[in-house]
């Protein structure tokens, strides 16, 4: 009998078992696709596996079976994991056997926070992110202007202040240089942008402009603008600035896939290139023009969760409504994302006390705070999944507030809402946290930019109580999920869970906060289970587990247990139990994705 025929015969016996099998599933309210999978699997009998996958050191992250040896994986999913006698229970004449040499194996990883298709964008922006000086900064835009045209734009992006003293840019230093050619260029945390006089001439910005609401227009002693544009006042000038083609976007998504996947990132929570003060529209486009159209053409090789803007949480709901938050197993619609302040490198976080090298600087809202916390309700209401990005000590317990007042207005349900970054917490804030219910969003490596100018912002004693607290979260009981909010740090899962085991920034020989370091498996988890978790994906990702996609990461040395000095590089990735990308080092063949 062909295979064909076979698959005809194993129909026809399920339909026999629909009966059967409409009493024997659990209830709507606890349905579970793995749970519903091995029932099924039992009934009809094992299907056989494509692929069976041996010879390796697997943390599964499941619970239940923590360490394996071998995988049997068939049309993408896992039949069955544990040992190899396990899995040669689905051999059959066709299945592929492939010997991973001992290797440690995990989940595959999913940043829980990224601006994946402005990222894809930004690979071939100018990179200021390692300038560490005045003069390297002039020189790295004088060389982008050798080899632009007269007249173009020159868009730059990831510059840090602090990397050279903590001076702002000014238009004197770049306006000899660029005399024909506009220039702008974003911070590294996407709070404040610097241009100069040839691009600000363009946006109509000069020393009458006025501040528009949530944003700064820094001006010199002469109160002409130095450059520098902070929050809402980026979107003075990013309205006169050329935008990626719709081609350019959807090259950006297929380029951000290809880096995800050689960092062992099979799945991200994207967060789209919404700013406050700019229109949410460009989210929605990204969704219907790029996503949607490459995921109808099996374009998307990673898998994505897509947020919008909150103010769009009326469109969205209409939309989940009528198509379901699941479009396929490579795209579905996460939720909605709002922010409720800036960065603490930009100074706008929102803190109780005053910067401690700015007195009269207390940072603040981005947006209306009652408008914030309206809106979260009414999203939450909708039944739709909310993500507030807060920094500083008082936004987050602003944020708080709001949930505690959500949760008494719209009664309990499982709503996983989440805070983005969590950075700075005020006295007994991790016990009220974990008692909100809510999920920490955190990316570790902000923390190694960050030490380097905490304590000079905050003072010691608040730096050093509140900061990056991952390790008093976790001991309160709240889940973690980590991420990097590429491409203000680089996509690099390794390095994340690096950074919040060690924290120890760049040239430093001791950690920032030894006490608030975590555990490697912890780390492990934030990047697998709890970030799927924190998605709504874990029925599908996240662990290694009977029924779950197969999604895994093949890596060249074992992870744990690890100190973290010394990590372990990806050698090949897995989706859907297909290689999608391997070292040199790796052995076995790359087939085509899908």
């Amino acid at each position: 009998m062909g295979r064909k025929q076979k698959r005809l015969c194993l129909g026809l016996r399920f339909l026999a078992l629909i009966p059967v099998l409409i009493v024997l599933a659990p209830a709507p309210s606890s349905f579970s696709w793995v749970s519903f999978y091995s029932l099924l699997n039992g009934i009809i009998g094992a299907t056989r596996a494509d692929t069976i996958f041996t010879n390796a050191v697997i943390w599964t992250g499941d619970s239940s079976l923590p360490w394996a040896n071998s995988m049997a994986i068939s049309e993408g999913r896992i039949l069955g994991i544990g040992s190899l006698s396990e899995a040669q229970r689905y051999t059959g004449p066709r299945t592929r056997y492939v010997d991973l040499g001992g290797k440690f194996v995990t989940p595959g990883f999913i940043d829980s926070h990224v601006h994946f298709i402005s990222s894809g964008l930004k690979m071939k922006y100018l990179n200021m992110r390692d300038v560490r000086s005045r003069a390297e900064f002039v020189k790295k835009v004088e060389l982008a202007v050798e080899a632009t045209k007269k007249g173009d734009w020159i868009i730059g992006d990831s510059w840090n202040h602090h990397n050279w003293g903590g001076i702002l840019p000014n238009v004197s230093w770049i306006d000899s240089v660029t005399p024909h050619n506009p220039v702008w260029m974003v911070r590294m945390d996407g709070h404040m942008g610097f241009a100069n006089s040839v691009a600000m001439a363009e946006a109509g910005i000069d020393s009458r402009t006025a501040d528009p609401e949530g944003g700064l227009i820094l001006k010199d002693c002469e109160g002409g603008p130095t450059g520098v544009l902070m929050e809402n006042a980026m979107s003075l000038l990013v309205g006169v600035l050329p935008e990626p083609s719709l081609a350019d976007r959807r090259d950006g998504l297929s380029r951000a896939c290809t880096h995800a996947l050689s960092q062992g990132i099979t799945s991200v929570v994207d967060f789209g290139a919404y700013i406050p003060g700019f229109p949410a529209e460009q989210s929605w486009s990204d969704l219907d023009d790029v996503y949607i159209w490459a995921d109808s053409l099996s374009k998307i090789s990673v898998r994505i969760s897509a947020f919008l803007p909150l103010q769009t949480w009326g469109r969205l709901a209409g939309r989940v409504g009528e198509k379901g938050r699941v479009i396929s197993q490579w795209l579905r619609i996460g939720g909605l994302k709002a922010f409720a302040d800036g960065s603490l490198g930009s100074s706008s976080a929102l803190f109780h006390e005053s910067y401690a090298d700015d007195p009269s600087n207390y940072g603040g809202f981005v947006v209306d705070p009652d408008w914030l916390r309206d809106e979260i309700i009414d999203a939450d209401q909708a039944g739709l999944q909310v993500a507030v990005h807060v920094i500083g000590d008082a936004a987050v317990d602003s944020l708080l507030r709001v949930v505690e007042t959500m949760n008494v207005t719209n009664g309990p349900r499982d709503r996983r809402f989440r805070l983005e970054h969590v950075q700075h917490l005020s006295s007994g804030g991790p016990a009220r946290v974990a008692k909100s219910g809510v999920i920490a969003s955190v990316q570790p490596m902000h923390l190694l930019d960050d030490a380097t100018y905490v304590v000079n912002k905050l003072g010691e004693e608040r730096a050093k109580g509140g900061s990056y607290l991952f390790r008093s979260l976790l001991n309160n009981g709240t889940r973690l999920a980590l991420g990097s909010d590429w491409n203000v740090v680089p996509l690099d899962a390794l390095a994340g869970m690096q950074a919040a085991v060690r924290r120890t920034p760049e040239g430093w020989s001791v950690p920032f906060l030894d006490s608030e370091t975590i555990p490697m498996e912890a780390a492990l988890k934030g990047y697998t289970v709890d970030a799927a978790y924190a998605a709504f994906m874990d029925e599908d990702v996240g662990s290694l587990a009977a029924g779950k996609l197969a999604d895994f990461v093949v890596l060249s040395d074992s992870l744990l247990p690890s100190s973290g000095e010394t990590m372990p590089k990806v050698e090949a990735t897995y989706v859907g139990g297909l290689q999608v990308y391997a070292s040199r080092k790796w052995p076995h063949p790359l087939p085509v994705l899908r």
